[in-house]
């Protein structure tokens, strides 16, 4: 998300479709990208569980954590 300005209208919606996915982490680095992303969840309803992360480590964790649970 570092270097995403705005979210299109088509990719909003590509963003919502279900998809074979079993969670998505958003990367990003600064209190905007945070805001950007916290704003768009609060919009669209993600099709799996979706957090926002400023760690790729924390972000990868949580992951394998989701993909633990479901084995």
């Amino acid at each position: 998300m570092a270097t995403t300005n705005s979210v299109s209208r088509p990719a909003r919606a590509v963003f919502s479709q279900r998809c074979d996915a079993s969670a998505i982490a958003l990367l990003g680095s600064s209190p905007v990208d945070r805001v950007l992303a916290n704003f768009f969840l609060g919009v669209h309803a993600a099709p799996v569980p979706t957090k926002f992360f400023t760690s790729q480590d924390e972000a990868v964790n949580w992951l394998m954590t989701r993909a633990d649970a479901r084995e």
